[in-house]
């Protein structure tokens, strides 16, 4: 079974930028990772995707400074991206996405939610 996404309020406060987001583009894909051995009966091996460097078009920004493009780091992580891929990324001040399953993780509502209570 995969594990679910990290709360919101664990990631929230090391979000620099949250931002809505399209993938226009990967500019670079890292190694792939060392293959995983399946437990015996998992429902997924946990395998996880090469890091990669994509470029995001911003559509709008919910915190940070304002900005109409970011090239960021997607880490090693259980999902990839590509062009296309669109919606809410929570990204360090390293430029690096948070979140274990990127732009999938939260919901609007969630993250407005938390963005409204952090300090």
């Amino acid at each position: 079974m995969a594990k679910p996404p990290e709360p919101i309020e664990d990631v929230i406060p090391s979000a620099t930028w949250v931002v809505d987001a399209e993938v226009m583009e990967v500019l670079a894909t890292g190694p792939q990772p060392p293959k995983v051995d399946a437990k015996p009966g998992a429902t997924s091996t946990g395998q996880k995707t090469a890091s990669q460097t994509v470029k995001l078009k911003v559509k709008r920004v919910l915190h940070g400074e304002k900005v109409e493009e970011l090239v960021v780091e997607k880490p090693e992580a259980q999902y990839a991206l590509r062009a296309g891929n669109h919606g809410p990324f929570l990204i360090d001040a390293t430029k690096t996405i948070l979140g274990r399953y990127g732009p999938d993780s939260y919901s609007w509502e969630r993250i407005e939610k938390a963005l409204a209570s952090k300090p």
